[in-house]
């Protein structure tokens, strides 16, 4: 990943679907034979959309993952003051709305190829970025996570779809 200052990208993401060897087994010759997975994609893209709602509602604890770290006092303080009621990655909501599917966001679906997330740039820097990574003066706060039961239910999706295409079944 480029340093902080330099990154043109959005944070990115890719999932290896891992879980039960046997449906991933079968899975895996029938992803190979497809030409085309967008409509599964779809589905993938609108959950995962979902679950990062929930991780800013729950700031970080969802789906398996721990809360994020607390703001310092002197920041949770400033913030309190200038922008009251706001949870732990929103300030404006920017950053929240490109991760999950609003104005900013990256959803890039093709037939064999997906890409979600967003960037938000701040002067040269990316916002997402910068929380995952975190800085000198501010812990990581991974904003975007794909969790266990994520994981099931993006193998149900992908399995449901290879059977309604005649390629896979149970």
């Amino acid at each position: 990943m480029p340093a902080p200052a330099t990154t043109e990208a959005g944070v990115q993401f890719s999932v290896s679907i891992l879980g039960e060897m046997q449906l991933e087994r079968a899975l895996a010759g029938r992803i190979r034979a497809t030409s085309d997975l967008s409509p599964a994609f779809g589905r993938i893209a609108a959950d995962f959309e979902e679950a990062q709602e929930k991780r800013f509602d729950r700031e970080g604890s969802h789906d398996g993952s721990t809360a994020w770290k607390p703001l310092s006092p002197a920041y949770a303080e400033w913030k309190a003051k200038h922008y009251p009621g706001t949870k732990t990655l929103v300030r404006t909501g920017k950053l929240r709305d490109a991760l999950t599917g609003g104005p900013g966001s990256t959803r890039e679906i093709a037939p064999l190829r997906m890409v979600l997330g967003g960037t938000i740039q701040v002067g040269s820097y990316d916002l997402g970025s910068l929380h995952f990574t975190g800085t000198k003066k501010m812990p990581a706060r991974r904003p975007m996570a794909v969790g266990r039961s994520q994981r099931h239910r993006i193998m149900r999706i992908l399995a449901d779809h290879l059977r309604i295409e005649g390629r896979f079944n149970d």
